[in-house]
């Protein structure tokens, strides 16, 4: 038997009425992400990445940050929404 929660095939689906508040500190959970969102994936390909090409650099990871917060603002200002 299926309840909103469920499809006939039995996969889950999220029906979320109204978006949950962010956690505490942030003004959205697209800031959460950037803040909390793991570099090290990133860093380590970059790294990797100058063994096999010379021309390649090795990310530093609080840059790789900062892109994701430059990327967000970028993004709020094509929205017109204010930066909190």
């Amino acid at each position: 038997m299926s309840d909103d929660r469920t499809s006939s095939s039995g996969d889950i689906l999220f029906t979320i009425q109204k978006p949950l508040p962010p956690p505490a500190g942030y003004a959205s959970w697209l800031d959460y992400a950037v803040e909390a969102f793991s570099t090290r994936q990133a860093w380590l390909e970059s790294l990797w990445e100058t063994w096999v090409d010379d021309t390649a650099v090795e990310l530093d990871r609080e840059e790789i940050r900062e892109s994701a917060r430059l990327e967000l603002r970028a993004l709020r200002k094509a929205a017109g929404a204010a930066d909190p």
